[in-house]
C-alpha cells in the first residue's frame, strides 16, 4: 500500500527514530557518539530547525526535532547519508547501516513533548544499559539538568510545561524523568493516534495538522456503518465476519472492511485487528492482494468503489 505523504509545516514537531539495520550497531564507541552529535549540530545550523530532545542507544537513534521552512525528510537524508559515509569509511565496511528509511510521528507538544522528551532519557535504562538517566553520556537528560552545555539544544520549549523557573525547574524536571522509572507512562510514542497513524494527538489536533499542511482532512465515517456496509454487503454476522478459519468468503469480506477503514481513516488496522482476531500483517496483506486484484477486474474495482461511496453517505 502506497504510504501517506509526510506531514509538514513550520513549527511542526516530530518523534523521530531511526533504527540500525538488522541487530546492526550504529555506534561502537565514543568517536562515533561524538561523530553523531557534531551533526546534528551541523544540521541545525544548516536547516535552522530545533531539537528539544535526543538519545542515542548502540542501535538507534531518536530525536525530538521542530522542523522550520526545510522539510523533516530533507533534514534526515543529510544526517543518514552522511553518518553512514563516515561510519562505513571508518569502519572499513560497505552497505546500508540504517534498517530502510526514518521513522516519524508528529505530535501534539501540549500533551506529549514533556513526557516524549522523559521517554527518550530513560530510554538507557529500559534497555539495560544504565540504572541512572544521568549517568548516560548520549541523551539529552545532562544538558536538560544544566550538568552539561549542548549549545545547538533547545531548552526552553520544555520548560513551559514545568511549573517552576531557575533552579527550581532543573530539580522539578529531574524528579519528573525519575518519576517515570517508578510509574512508567503507557504511551507509544513510535505510533499515531486512530485518527491517524502518523499524528499523536486528538482527532481535533490531528485535523488542524493537516489543514496546516495543506492535506485534506478524511471524512467523518463511523466505524460501525463501515462494519454494518460489509455484513450486508457479503450476508454476513458479525460473528462468522470475525470467526477463525480460512473461508474465502469471509477472507474476501474482511479484505474489503480492512480497505474501506484504511481509506476513510475510520479505524486503524490495529485495532480493526484486535476486533477481528487478526493481526496487522495479515490485514495489510489481504487488502493488498485485494488491492492487486482489483486492478486487474473491473468488477472488483466497482464493487469497492460503491462500498466507499455508500461509507461517505451521511
Amino acid at each position: 500500500m502506497a504510504r501517506k505523504p509526510r506531514l509538514h509545516f513550520p513549527g511542526a514537531i516530530y518523534h523521530v527514530s531511526l533504527c540500525g539495520n538488522g541487530t546492526q550497531q550504529v555506534f561502537t564507541d565514543v568517536v562515533d557518539f561524538t561523530r553523531l552529535l557534531l551533526l546534528l549540530q551541523e544540521g541545525v545550523e544548516r536547516f535552522g530547525h530545533r531539537i528539544h530532545g535526543y538519545v542515542l542507544l548502540p542501535t538507534e537513534i531518536r530525536l525530538v526535532v521542530e522542523v522550520d521552512e526545510v522539510p523533516l525528510s530533507r533534514i534526515m537524508q543529510q544526517l543518514g547519508f552522511r553518518y553512514t559515509r563516515w561510519f562505513n569509511d571508518r569502519h572499513a565496511q560497505q552497505g546500508h547501516l540504517f534498517q530502510g528509511r526514518y521513522k516519524a510521528i508528529l505530535i501534539d507538544p501540549e500533551h506529549y513533548l514533556l513526557p516524549l522528551v522523559r521517554d527518550l532519557h530513560l530510554a538507557p535504562v529500559a534497555a539495560g544499559i544504565e540504572n541512572d538517566p544521568m549517568r548516560y553520556a548520549w541523551s539529552s537528560h545532562r544538558a536538560y539538568c544544566a550538568r552539561e552545555k549542548v549549545l545547538w539544544l533547545t531548552l526552553e520549549r520544555l520548560f513551559v510545561h514545568i511549573e517552576e523557573t531557575g533552579i527550581r525547574a532543573l530539580m522539578r524536571f529531574h524528579s519528573y524523568v525519575n518519576e517515570g522509572l517508578v510509574e512508567p507512562v503507557d504511551i507509544n510514542f513510535y505510533t499515531g493516534g486512530e485518527y491517524d497513524p502518523r499524528i499523536l494527538g486528538s482527532k481535533e489536533y490531528a485535523r488542524g495538522v493537516l489543514k496546516l499542511s495543506r492535506q485534506t482532512c478524511p471524512p467523518e465515517v463511523d466505524p460501525e456503518r463501515v462494519l454494518a456496509l460489509i455484513l450486508d454487503e457479503f450476508q454476513l454476522s458479525a460473528q462468522e465476519l470475525a470467526a477463525a478459519g480460512k473461508n474465502r468468503h469471509c477472507s474476501l469480506a474482511r479484505a474489503f472492511l480492512g480497505w474501506l477503514c484504511l481509506e476513510t481513516s475510520c479505524i486503524t488496522l490495529t485495532a480493526l485487528g484486535e476486533r477481528l482476531g487478526r493481526d496487522v500483517s495479515s490485514l495489510s496483506s489481504a487488502i493488498r492482494r485485494l488491492q492487486l486484484a482489483a486492478k486487474k477486474d473491473p468488477g472488483l474495482s466497482d464493487r469497492y468503489r460503491r462500498l466507499y461511496q455508500q461509507a461517505l453517505q451521511p
